[in-house]
């Protein structure tokens, strides 16, 4: 078995989610926002089912690779998160509202808190914008 394999029954549970009663908004604001439903997902310090591996962010920040590349191997990282940690993301996708917070503060798309919302959306959340802290 390789790194990719991953259990029949989690990818089954993953695709039942895409499908299920989940719905969760999700926004985005500045890192000084302090709601119940503030969810950190910065590179350094951030919730480790989201934060992005160290090494993979900043191959991304020193230009070792590109945007498309890192999309691509962080949403595999988040996959991969919610299959080792399926508890944690099970009680954030039933909470019916996330705030994503990161320390670079961007609401462009260079941040990566857009690949966390695209990958979200196919648990059956629903993007809703950006609040102000």
């Amino acid at each position: 078995m390789g790194a990719e394999w991953v259990p029949l029954s989690y990818e089954k549970d993953f695709l039942e989610k895409t499908s299920g009663p989940y719905k969760l908004d999700i926004y985005m604001a500045d890192i000084s926002y302090r709601g119940d439903d503030r969810i950190d997902v910065s590179p350094n310090g951030g919730y480790f089912i989201f934060a992005p591996p160290k090494p993979l962010f900043f191959d991304y920040r020193l230009g070792k690779i590109n945007k498309r590349a890192f999309n691509k191997a962080y949403a595999a990282f988040l996959k991969e998160s919610y299959y080792k940690d399926r508890n944690a993301w099970s009680n954030i996708l039933s909470t019916g509202r996330m705030v994503l917070v990161c320390s670079c503060n961007k609401e462009d798309k260079s941040c990566h808190r857009h690949t966390v919302i695209d990958f979200i959306k196919k648990l059956r959340g629903v993007y809703k914008g950006n609040i102000r802290a």
